[in-house]
């Protein structure tokens, strides 16, 4: 009986032991094969992204979003002509004590190479060539964007009959107004930088480089009410587009609806619009549900020449509603957002 007994509890243990081991393995099995968590507070050191050689090149760029369960990636995507207004806006951030990382998408062979020089800006960016990804892409996804600019592509003279860097040296080192075929690929890659994004894994925060901070502006795409805070974006003041949303400051949450409409703005025709109507025109066909950020707190260019005495509460400004160099840096003097102390480093002419 005894034996019966202690045989019985043995099994019994044995039974509970191999349960605790299959309940940690299981949880090990969780973690490790997680490919998204979200991270609390401030804590983002656990995040990864979907495995591939672009989002694992980002990567360092991820930190807190909207909310403290979500995570996002800020990105720039700029030439070297532009390369000033780059400079600038990150001088804004660290100015304004803003913490996260943006990615910096060069679109040309001198944007990683100049910021690297700039010592004060020393690990306060990501920096990847993305020009290569970015024609692969047009190529497959837009072709004739591509037959729009081919003209005033350069011959390759490189070792390489596949690199774009000598082909585009010219609009890489060049500043483009509002209007220009270069300018209109420029802007338009952006597109291409928030679908990236999303595709990693995690909610996109796009901006121009024309933009000066004052503040964090999550907490303001903070917006819980439905569907209407899975897109957030500066309010253009403009009736020219159908849903006067700005295309240059925009946070697009990782949802499997906002993946599906970029896609559709990319490769819907009509192609080669620039950036702003295309994603205005999609998203009203479709009816999308959207958020347009307080003008006063998110003033324009449009905002600075009619309401400047109102915009002391200002978060973030954009030197919009222009197409000039100087009215751009001007714009952001007027705003107290312009922080180069020798402007002459950052020009190439």
């Amino acid at each position: 009986m005894f034996n019966k007994m202690l045989s019985r509890k043995g099994m019994a243990l044995i039974l509970l032991l191999i349960m605790t081991m299959f309940n940690l393995i299981y949880q090990s099995i969780s973690v490790i094969g997680r490919s998204e968590p979200l991270p609390t507070g401030n804590n983002i050191n656990n995040t990864t992204l979907v495995n591939t050689p672009f989002c694992n090149s980002i990567e360092g760029a991820v930190s807190r979003g909207s909310s403290d369960d979500r995570i996002m990636i800020h990105a720039f995507a700029s030439n070297s002509g532009h390369f000033p207004f780059l400079h600038n806006v990150l001088l804004t951030m660290k100015h304004s004590g803003i913490d996260w990382k943006p990615l910096v998408l060069s679109i040309g062979a001198g944007v990683c190479s100049r910021l690297a020089n700039v010592i004060e800006l020393q690990d306060q960016y990501i920096c990847v060539p993305y020009l290569e990804r970015l024609f692969q892409r047009l190529q497959r996804d837009e072709p004739e964007s591509v037959e729009q600019i081919s003209d005033r592509l350069k011959a390759n003279t490189t070792a390489d009959e596949h690199s774009n860097s000598t082909r585009f040296s010219d609009i890489d080192n060049t500043f483009y107004g509002w209007g220009s075929v270069e300018h209109k690929f420029l802007i338009n890659s952006k597109l291409y930088a928030l679908r990236d994004i999303l595709d990693c894994g995690v909610d996109a925060f796009i901006t121009d480089t024309d933009i000066g901070f004052r503040q964090d502006p999550r907490p303001y795409f903070a917006i819980d009410d439905g569907p209407e805070g899975d897109i957030i974006a500066q309010n253009d003041t403009n009736n020219a587009y159908q849903l006067s949303l700005n295309s240059g400051f925009m946070y697009w949450k990782n949802t499997l609806q906002n993946r599906d409409l970029i896609q559709d703005i990319i490769t819907v025709p009509p192609f080669w619009h620039v950036d702003q109507a295309r994603v205005n025109s999609r998203m009203y066909n479709h009816s999308t549900p959207h958020t347009l950020l307080d003008a006063y707190l998110f003033p324009n260019g449009h905002m600075l020449n009619e309401h400047f005495d109102k915009l002391e509460d200002t978060v973030v400004f954009h030197a919009n509603w222009n197409s000039e160099r100087s009215q751009k840096e001007d714009m952001l003097k007027k705003m107290g957002m312009w922080f180069l102390q020798n402007e002459s480093d950052d020009k190439l002419d």
